[in-house]
């Protein structure tokens, strides 16, 4: 047991080093707690609610709340700080309650159109505003919904700031192994990319880039897609991002084949001339970095493909 409790403190301090939103978060959410717990007690006093169940579960989310700090769990640690806070809306008099429903009604416009429209039909019937003190329940329902909006932003935002570093560490390793790719396959003598290459040359440097480029394509991507979903978690899902660069990449080998091959002679996507790796290596980032570039060759070999059956039907038809 005690090699237990060791081991979850060495994790602790090595997530706290690790982590580099950690101080800033930490200290705002324990600033909370300790302005929060004093006003509480005061609060339970005056109403004479110690008896009393919001004041019995307010007390016992704060103490959750202050386990999961202590933990490093911040966003849970959240959670329950805010629920304790919403209980203590059951021992607030009615002037309490007017003034706090109007301070959550000019809030409002910080919250998604939704949010907003259901926060001021609770408070105050869609008027212009607050008249008259709503029940605890309606107002701690009101300030749950505006609680959940900043509780998903706080996680949106933290899965933005996991795949952006997950996608910048990958792209440096891709810009290492290139350097190093580079390093390998020059010219001693010149420093240069030789003027030809064997296929497993080919293969690594076409795949590289292709890397590269599907990297650049997944960074611009995320960024677009956080601004333009209605669904936030999309721009940050990993599984999504991750194909996007996997399917770049496999583009990329694809179009290299493609131009290796006799087809690339009758399509005239391709009627450009490749002479050196560096043309190969260039068309393989512009594979990674759109997929419709595969798209449009896969439609035009399988137009190619049409036309050439139908000339063979129609010539045998002829004779």
């Amino acid at each position: 047991m005690r090699h237990k409790g060791m081991w979850q403190r060495i994790k602790l301090v090595f997530k706290r080093i690790s982590t580099l939103e950690y101080a800033p978060r930490y200290s705002r959410l324990a600033g909370e707690i300790s302005s929060f717990e004093p006003l509480l007690h005061k609060r339970i006093i005056e109403t004479d609610g110690k008896e009393d169940q919001w004041a019995l579960q307010s007390l016992a989310l704060l103490e959750q709340a202050k386990i999961y700090l202590r933990e490093l769990k911040i966003d849970e640690g959240w959670k329950s700080f805010h629920a304790a806070k919403r209980l203590e809306i059951f021992g607030m008099n009615k002037h309490e309650r007017l003034a706090l429903a109007r301070s959550v009604c000019k809030e409002t416009n910080k919250l998604s159109d939704w949010r907003r429209d259901a926060v001021i039909t609770l408070l105050s019937g869609k008027k212009e505003e607050v008249s008259e003190a709503p029940d605890a329940e309606i107002l701690a329902h009101a300030i749950e919904l505006k609680d959940d909006y900043y509780n998903n932003q706080y996680y949106t935002n933290r899965l933005a700031r996991s795949l952006a570093s997950l996608l910048f560490i990958l792209l440096f390793l891709v810009i290492g192994s290139i350097v190093f790719y580079f390093s390998v396959y020059s010219d001693s003598c010149s420093g240069e990319i030789p003027t030809s290459l064997n296929m497993t040359g080919y293969l690594i440097g076409v795949l590289l880039f292709g890397i590269l480029g599907a990297l650049t394509s997944a960074i611009l991507f995320t960024r677009t897609l956080s601004k333009s979903s209605r669904i936030n978690e999309l721009s940050t899902s990993r599984l999504l991002v991750i194909s996007k660069i996997f399917i770049g990449a496999g583009f990329s080998i694809f179009i290299f084949l493609i131009l290796r091959s006799s087809v690339a002679q009758h399509i005239s996507l391709f009627s450009f001339s490749l002479s050196t790796p560096i043309d190969y290596f260039t068309l393989a980032f512009v594979s990674g970095f759109t997929e419709r570039l595969a798209q449009r060759s896969i439609d035009l070999i399988i137009g190619q493909e049409k036309q050439e059956k139908t000339r063979s039907a129609g010539s045998e038809s002829n004779g």
